[in-house]
């Protein structure tokens, strides 16, 4: 429904080449305006009062002498560029310096002022009274050439008009979607650092940062599955190593030596089969994201699901001390059995690797209005402040010192990440170096999750 509304209104970038495109019309029609007056305006449209004054002066002054007021009107022509003719008292052309004369407009009669006037066949004209002779003068723009250099200036002044508005608007559009795709080639050749750095405003703006957020998803998520497979394959080499060592033994006829093998194939094939339960876990988890992954989720105790896991602690670590604080009342949620079974297994074995005996390991619970909290606290080594953001990092180790069969795969607690934020809870870890470590794990309560 969101998209729907979105794509039947108009967005910002929208309005901004609508608007761009009005104010184009804009320009171009100033420009024919100022253009159109340029070329078309003339003396008479310039100075008509100052003609007028002249003519009523001049000629009025050479109507006795017909000779010299021809020649005075041509003079007119030729300095003004203006048509003129006189006409008498009796309404009757007397002079003229255009064929056929200029048609009157008055007939008898004299206009009673100067001014402005529509010709026949001409336009606008001028008409000026001359009294001392009773008649009066009519004047009109002469027959312009057609110029075709001007027609040319104008179509030039026009695309220049044009080509300078359209600049801005074109750089804002093509500079940040140059960008944007110079980015995208490169990341699909393979560059995973590819970014397109756009600093633009508005919609075009925000792409850019899209895009760029994206491409470091992208680098992260291609960044992840390369250390995974370099990771997953180191962690298989030793077991498998000590596998075919066995098998190369036993081949030989060397039975004695083949059989101190064999228990530590049975811990080997353990290791892997942890290993692949933890990937395919994790890999479970991924696929459809924290949020959008269906568990197998119904109502369950976590109480009870705790202490189970306490006795699997105490029989798997003989000689290991755990505190259990749970308390006697149910704790109810709504989650994956196997995976939040897993989750506090996961915190339990690591409080066991990361800690001595005969310290002791603390496992509580608490239900609380806004949801449980359940915490995994031991007294080991801690943890250094600048690993704590590693923490939940899949195959990293806090403790780069410990051979891999005391330091694990270095899954677990990224798993323990995971099923908490699949099942919408979160965990986090607190720790003191020399001192110890406390995980948190806080889940929503079972009416939050229905």
């Amino acid at each position: 429904m969101s998209a729907g509304r979105h794509g039947r209104g108009h967005g910002p970038l929208f309005w901004r080449v609508y608007l761009h495109g009005v104010l184009l019309l804009v320009v171009v029609g100033l420009a024919v305006a100022i253009v159109g007056w340029a070329l078309h305006r003339g003396p008479l449209s310039q100075q008509p009062a100052r003609v007028a004054e002249y003519a009523a002066g001049r000629i009025a002054e050479l109507v006795p002498t017909p000779g010299r007021l021809e020649q005075e009107l041509r003079r007119v022509r030729d300095t003004f560029g203006v048509d003129a003719t006189v006409y008498g008292a009796a309404g009757r052309p007397i002079a003229t310096n255009v064929e056929p004369p200029l048609a009157s407009p008055f007939g008898d009669a004299a206009p009673p002022h100067a001014g402005p006037v529509r010709l026949p066949n001409r336009g606008l004209g001028w008409a000026v009274p001359l009294p001392s002779v009773g008649g009066y003068l009519v004047l009109s723009h002469g027959p312009r050439e057609r110029d075709p250099l001007r027609g040319l200036l104008f179509i030039g002044v026009v695309l220049v008009a044009l080509a300078l508005a359209s600049f801005p608007l074109a750089r804002s559009i093509a500079a940040p979607v140059e960008r944007i795709t110079a980015a995208a080639r490169a990341l699909g050749e393979g560059d995973l650092t590819a970014r397109a750095h756009v600093r633009a405003r508005g919609q075009l703006g925000a792409l850019g940062r899209a895009f760029d957020d994206m491409a470091a998803r992208l680098e992260a998520l291609v960044r992840g599955e390369r250390e995974l497979l370099a990771n997953v394959s180191h962690e298989l080499r030793t077991p498998l190593a000590r596998i075919r060592v066995a098998l190369e033994l036993a081949a030989e006829g060397d039975a004695e030596r083949a059989r101190r093998y064999l228990g530590e194939i049975g811990q080997d094939l353990a290791e892997l089969d942890g290993l692949v339960a933890d990937v395919l876990a994790a890999a479970r988890l991924d696929a459809g994201g924290a949020a959008g992954l269906r568990l197998e989720a119904a109502p369950l105790d976590l109480a009870a699901l705790a202490r189970d896991a306490a006795d699997r602690f105490r029989a798997s670590h003989e000689g290991r001390s755990l505190e259990l604080d749970v308390g006697e009342r149910p704790v109810a949620v709504r989650g994956d059995a196997g995976l939040l079974r897993r989750l506090v297994a996961n915190l339990l074995d690591n409080a066991a690797k990361y800690s001595e005996p005969p310290s002791s390991v603390m496992l509580a619970l608490r239900a609380e209005a806004a949801g449980v909290t359940l915490e995994v606290r031991d007294r080991g080594i801690g943890i250094p402040p600048e690993d704590l953001p590693r923490l939940f990092t899949p195959f990293f180790r806090t403790d780069r010192s410990r051979a891999r069969g005391t330091g694990g795969t270095g899954l677990g607690l990224a798993l323990a990440k995971r099923i908490a934020e699949a099942h919408g809870g979160a965990i986090s870890a607190v720790s003191t170096p020399d001192d110890g470590t406390v995980f948190r794990v806080t889940l929503p309560a079972a009416s939050a999750q229905a």
